[in-house]
């Protein structure tokens, strides 16, 4: 039993033969062909995309050269994408330029195809042949300008949207496709002014304050990233919440990595100057005896887990006054039995999921078993980075009890 898609074919290539051999007027054929073109057109409207295919496939054969068969192409190329078969969809707008070479419209609509399939370099040959048979039409300068800027060709994609800003001077995509690339090619203050450019032209142009919003981040002035999202967050935009999520969440990656919180079960930060180290652990009462403690350090993103655990990245130092908290000891001379911590730890781990790092380290009686030490003003501080490779944020890269996170 045949398919109906092979009845279809076989209808497609009767209609070709008999009217390629019978005498109707054009006119009778036209109105036939616009018949087919309505159908099809009716049958797409209620989902039935399988049937208006076929009519725009008898509309094709029947008058395979004309505007008809030509706009029946588009048609039936769209039905295919609604079925989810690209191939045939690909398939149609080939067969539409081997009968209409001159038509520069079916290069652009293949060249989408390929683009939104992730074919750059098909995209790109098909544009360029829609710009070599009209090199004026603004869509296909800026779409061609797009494929360049996700093949990474920056400096054709720049010429090519300058081509566009100059064939649609009041159109605000130039600028701000122009603004996209600036931004990839790390000329921040250019796109930072091309975006605006964009912006003045459309104030609702949210992909527009998307972009500024990213370029700003990318600049770690995050107070004026967080002010595109929150324009995003206002916008009455049918893509704007989405925009606004994705901007939010770029702004977050892109940010410096922060200590949050402290604490510890064993090395207790709250003990003031001149503590006994016998007092921190028992096991340390005796002469030159040794124990180990931890520190942990809970981050506001996730960290990059090697950099975490790279000893190092961390420092355990006595406070300097430098920062809130004071100095070491208050700044009042330690005595000869002030013990000293190895500013290196002994180990670090890392919990992706707590976002929290360990840090273990050791302390040494003296050999008087009199050691003292001033817990509080005990300075840890990391100098590593997150997962994106943002280094710390120098207000919250260390810590101490009296001056908690600096």
């Amino acid at each position: 039993m045949s398919t109906l898609s092979e009845i279809s074919d076989r209808i497609y290539t009767n209609c070709t033969n008999m009217f390629s051999s019978t005498t109707n007027t054009e006119a009778q054929i036209e109105s036939v062909t616009n018949s087919a073109l309505s159908r099809g057109l009716e049958d797409a409207t209620d989902g039935d995309y399988e049937a208006a295919i076929n009519e725009y496939k008898t509309a094709i054969s029947l008058a395979p050269y004309s505007d008809n068969s030509l706009t029946a192409y588009g048609y039936m190329a769209t039905a295919y994408e609604k079925l989810g078969n690209t191939s045939d969809a690909i398939k149609a707008y080939k067969q539409a330029s081997g009968l209409f070479p001159t038509e520069d419209s079916l290069h652009s609509s293949l060249g989408l195809l390929y683009f939104n399939q992730g074919d750059y370099a098909s995209a790109d040959t098909e544009y360029s042949k829609a710009l070599e048979l009209d090199p004026n039409v603004v869509e296909s300068v800026y779409s061609l300008g797009q494929v360049y800027l996700a093949e990474g060709k920056y400096t054709d994609a720049e010429t090519q949207f300058k081509k566009s800003k100059l064939l649609s001077p009041d159109d605000p995509s130039g600028y701000y496709a122009l603004g996209q690339t600036y931004r990839k090619l790390g000329q921040y203050d250019e796109a930072i002014s091309q975006l605006n450019s964009a912006i003045e032209i459309d104030s609702s142009y949210s992909e527009a304050y998307l972009e500024l919003g990213k370029t700003y981040a990318d600049l770690k002035q995050m107070d004026n990233a967080n002010a595109q999202a929150d324009i995003l967050s206002g916008l009455d935009d049918d893509n704007a919440a989405s925009m606004y999520t994705e901007l939010s969440n770029y702004i977050s990656d892109a940010s410096a990595p922060k200590i949050t919180s402290a604490y510890s079960s064993n090395f207790i930060t709250s003990y003031k100057m001149g503590t006994l180290v016998s007092a921190m652990d028992s096991t340390l009462a005796t002469a030159n005896s040794s124990d180990t403690f931890t520190m942990n350090f809970i981050f506001n993103k996730n960290m990059d887990s090697d950099s975490v655990k790279n000893v190092g990245n961390w420092l355990i130092t006595r406070a300097d006054g430098s920062e809130t908290g004071g100095t070491y000891n208050w700044g009042i001379k330690t005595k000869s039995s002030e013990i000293s911590i190895s500013p290196i730890p002994l180990s670090v781990t890392y919990n992706s999921d707590t976002l929290t790092a360990t840090v273990t380290f050791k302390i040494t009686q003296n050999s008087a078993a009199n050691g003292t030490i001033d817990p509080s003003h005990i300075m840890f501080k990391f100098s590593g980075m997150d997962t994106y490779g943002n280094t710390m944020d120098v207000t919250a890269d260390q810590y101490s009890g009296m001056s908690k996170i600096v």
